[in-house]
């Protein structure tokens, strides 16, 4: 997805930095439900092993079933499925789960001890972390920093939700890195039902300018609320929720510090989302 190109250029350089990887390989594991993976499964001569949803797939997804706190699904082969529960949410992590299962089957791994595994792991800290808040609200820490990861952490909180409830996404850019991604990023916040643009880390950009970038692809239905100040963006995106919503806070994840180019200060998105909630 769109990221890291400050680095590569463009797409097609990225793509090709990836496939490096799978050179200096003996096997492969490819997850073939999106167009540059179809395509790196079928230009490599070692041996691979796709996974998927599709019948095309070696190692086929089915059956799943998310909520906040995990996924259960089945990985079949067309004669035998293994069912894996992983305490992680979204079908991204299905499909990391997935292939990280296929790439241990590959290995000659026993399917009980890959299911234990998989059910075993452990919560990654800022990845779809649910934060304690109280209440009846549902609120989430993730590092989506891309068009393609805010649009998938929000398709995630959809499918959960199941129509019970509103999305409610906070937003921020990052300075010093690829800008064309920024209004992309707004319009990404805009699949939320109500979407509020804030900073991230600015660095050496001034934070106006990065969220102006941002705020103007905020096109779409979405209810769309500009803030500059990270807490009170927080804060605005909490006190809109009712209950049976959920509030994603995307972007700093794990981070524990805002960085501001002439100053780093103390910032943990899930210990502000605690401190914020017990205001209201």
């Amino acid at each position: 997805s769109q990221d890291h190109l400050d680095f590569h250029g463009d797409m097609e350089s990225y793509e090709r930095a990836k496939v490096t990887l799978f050179l200096q390989c003996e096997r492969a594991v490819v997850w073939i439900d999106d167009e540059v993976g179809r395509r790196i499964a079928g230009r490599l001569s070692l041996p691979v092993m796709t996974v998927g949803t599709s019948k095309e797939a070696d190692l086929r997804v089915g059956g799943v079933a998310l909520t906040f706190s995990g996924s259960r699904f089945s990985l079949g082969d067309g004669i035998r499925s293994l069912e894996l529960e992983v305490p992680l949410a979204g079908r991204f992590n299905v499909a990391n789960a997935a292939v990280a299962a296929a790439c241990a089957r590959s290995l000659g791994i026993d399917d009980l001890a890959i299911a234990a595994g998989i059910a075993s792991v452990d919560r990654v800290p800022g990845r779809f972390e649910l934060v304690a808040t109280g209440g009846d609200v549902t609120v989430v820490v993730d590092y989506a920093h891309t068009p393609e990861g805010i649009v998938a952490v929000i398709g995630a909180a959809r499918e959960i939700l199941a129509g019970w409830g509103r999305v409610i996404a906070v937003v921020g850019a990052c300075g010093d890195r690829d800008r064309a991604k920024r209004p992309l990023m707004g319009r990404a916040a805009c699949r939320a039902d109500v979407a509020v643009l804030t900073t991230d880390n600015s660095r050496s950009e001034r934070p106006e300018d990065v969220l102006a970038e941002v705020a103007a692809g905020s096109h779409g239905p979405a209810e769309v609320i500009v803030e500059i100040d990270r807490r009170r963006a927080i804060s605005r995106g909490l006190g809109a929720a009712r209950p049976g919503d959920a509030v994603l806070i995307l972007g700093k994840g794990h981070e524990q510090t805002q960085d501001f180019g002439d100053r780093v200060v103390p910032f943990d998105d899930r210990v502000v989302a605690v401190e914020e909630a017990e205001k209201l």
